[in-house]
Protein backbone atom coordinates (compact mmCIF):
# COMPACT_ATOMS: atom_id res chain seq x y z
CA UNK A 1 0.00 0.00 0.00
CA UNK A 2 1.22 3.62 -0.83
CA UNK A 3 -0.36 6.59 0.09
CA UNK A 4 1.15 10.62 0.27
CA UNK A 5 -0.41 13.82 1.26
CA UNK A 6 -0.05 17.35 1.06
CA UNK A 7 -2.12 19.58 3.89
CA UNK A 8 -1.74 23.37 4.63
CA UNK A 9 -4.33 25.28 6.61
CA UNK A 10 -5.89 28.65 4.71
CA UNK A 11 -5.69 31.46 6.71
CA UNK A 12 -7.99 34.45 6.41
CA UNK A 13 -5.45 36.42 4.62
CA UNK A 14 -4.18 34.20 2.20
CA UNK A 15 -5.64 33.28 -1.27
CA UNK A 16 -6.18 29.55 -1.31
CA UNK A 17 -5.51 29.63 -4.70
CA UNK A 18 -1.75 30.38 -3.90
CA UNK A 19 -2.09 27.94 -1.24
CA UNK A 20 -3.14 25.08 -3.57
CA UNK A 21 -0.30 26.17 -5.87
CA UNK A 22 2.43 25.67 -3.59
CA UNK A 23 0.40 22.05 -2.15
CA UNK A 24 0.86 21.29 -6.44
CA UNK A 25 4.61 22.33 -6.51
CA UNK A 26 4.96 18.86 -3.70
CA UNK A 27 3.03 16.28 -5.72
CA UNK A 28 0.07 15.85 -8.20
CA UNK A 29 -3.02 14.15 -7.19
CA UNK A 30 -6.61 14.95 -6.18
CA UNK A 31 -7.23 17.97 -4.61
CA UNK A 32 -9.83 18.70 -1.90
CA UNK A 33 -10.93 20.92 0.94
CA UNK A 34 -12.19 20.65 4.44
CA UNK A 35 -12.64 22.31 7.59
CA UNK A 36 -12.01 21.79 11.18
CA UNK A 37 -14.08 23.97 13.46
CA UNK A 38 -13.39 27.46 11.56
CA UNK A 39 -9.62 26.69 9.65
CA UNK A 40 -10.08 25.96 6.37
CA UNK A 41 -7.54 22.99 4.74
CA UNK A 42 -6.69 22.12 1.18
CA UNK A 43 -4.90 18.55 0.81
CA UNK A 44 -3.52 16.71 -2.33
CA UNK A 45 -3.86 13.34 -1.56
CA UNK A 46 -2.66 10.35 -3.88
CA UNK A 47 -2.01 6.32 -4.19
CA UNK A 48 -0.02 6.36 -7.09
CA UNK A 49 3.14 6.31 -6.64
CA UNK A 50 4.19 8.43 -9.78
CA UNK A 51 3.04 11.24 -7.57
CA UNK A 52 6.42 11.65 -5.94
CA UNK A 53 8.21 12.65 -9.46
CA UNK A 54 8.22 16.14 -7.94
CA UNK A 55 9.75 15.44 -4.56
CA UNK A 56 11.82 13.21 -6.47
CA UNK A 57 13.00 15.89 -9.03
CA UNK A 58 13.61 18.75 -6.62
CA UNK A 59 15.43 17.21 -3.99
CA UNK A 60 18.37 16.38 -6.99
CA UNK A 61 17.65 20.03 -7.97
CA UNK A 62 18.60 21.53 -5.35
CA UNK A 63 20.85 18.78 -4.23
CA UNK A 64 19.19 18.77 -0.83
CA UNK A 65 19.30 14.60 -0.36
CA UNK A 66 21.19 14.37 2.66
CA UNK A 67 19.29 16.70 4.47
CA UNK A 68 16.11 15.17 2.84
CA UNK A 69 17.18 11.83 4.01
CA UNK A 70 17.59 13.29 7.12
CA UNK A 71 14.25 14.66 7.72
CA UNK A 72 12.34 11.92 6.10
CA UNK A 73 14.08 8.94 8.56
CA UNK A 74 13.64 11.61 11.32
CA UNK A 75 9.78 11.59 10.91
CA UNK A 76 9.46 7.98 11.03
CA UNK A 77 6.17 6.56 12.70
CA UNK A 78 5.50 2.99 12.15
CA UNK A 79 5.34 2.86 8.09
CA UNK A 80 4.57 6.74 7.52
CA UNK A 81 7.03 9.04 7.99
CA UNK A 82 6.11 12.71 8.09
CA UNK A 83 7.76 16.19 7.44
CA UNK A 84 6.70 19.80 7.26
CA UNK A 85 7.57 22.37 4.60
CA UNK A 86 7.54 26.03 4.15
CA UNK A 87 4.57 26.96 2.54
CA UNK A 88 5.73 30.39 1.00
CA UNK A 89 9.12 28.79 -0.42
CA UNK A 90 6.51 25.98 -1.94
CA UNK A 91 4.83 28.36 -3.97
CA UNK A 92 7.93 30.08 -5.60
CA UNK A 93 8.70 25.85 -6.83
CA UNK A 94 11.46 25.31 -3.90
CA UNK A 95 11.48 23.19 -1.09
CA UNK A 96 12.80 24.15 2.53
CA UNK A 97 12.31 21.63 5.67
CA UNK A 98 10.93 23.15 8.84
CA UNK A 99 9.60 22.75 11.97
CA UNK A 100 6.01 22.26 12.37
CA UNK A 101 4.99 25.23 14.25
CA UNK A 102 7.27 28.44 14.04
CA UNK A 103 9.76 28.53 11.10
CA UNK A 104 6.76 29.12 8.31
CA UNK A 105 4.77 32.56 9.39
CA UNK A 106 1.67 31.07 7.76
CA UNK A 107 1.89 27.76 8.98
CA UNK A 108 3.81 25.17 7.06
CA UNK A 109 2.89 22.18 4.35
CA UNK A 110 2.51 18.55 6.10
CA UNK A 111 3.32 15.88 4.08
CA UNK A 112 3.01 12.53 5.19
CA UNK A 113 3.96 9.45 3.23
CA UNK A 114 3.01 5.98 3.78
CA UNK A 115 4.03 2.47 2.45
CA UNK A 116 4.68 -0.51 3.57
CA UNK A 117 8.74 -1.13 3.33
CA UNK A 118 9.10 3.03 4.34
CA UNK A 119 12.86 2.16 4.70
CA UNK A 120 13.19 0.96 1.21
CA UNK A 121 11.13 4.41 -0.30
CA UNK A 122 13.46 6.93 1.72
CA UNK A 123 16.38 5.01 0.14
CA UNK A 124 14.73 5.38 -3.36
CA UNK A 125 13.50 8.77 -2.79
CA UNK A 126 16.35 10.72 -1.17
CA UNK A 127 19.79 7.74 -1.32
CA UNK A 128 22.23 8.35 0.49
CA UNK A 129 25.54 10.26 -0.80
CA UNK A 130 28.90 9.96 -0.58
CA UNK A 131 31.24 13.07 -1.30
CA UNK A 132 27.79 15.07 -2.18
CA UNK A 133 27.24 12.83 -5.02
CA UNK A 134 24.18 10.69 -5.57
CA UNK A 135 25.31 6.86 -5.26
CA UNK A 136 21.65 5.15 -6.96
CA UNK A 137 20.71 6.73 -10.22
CA UNK A 138 17.36 5.36 -10.41
CA UNK A 139 14.12 7.17 -11.26
CA UNK A 140 11.43 5.01 -11.65
CA UNK A 141 9.87 3.50 -8.29
CA UNK A 142 10.08 -0.15 -8.12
Amino acid sequence: MFRISAEAKVHSTENPGKVLRALETILSGENQERMIGYERYICIESRDHSALEKLYDLFRQQRILDVARKTLRKGIVGNSTIFYLNKQVAFVNRLNFCDEEGESPLGPIRVEIEYQNIDYLIDWLAPFTKNGSEVKLVKSFP
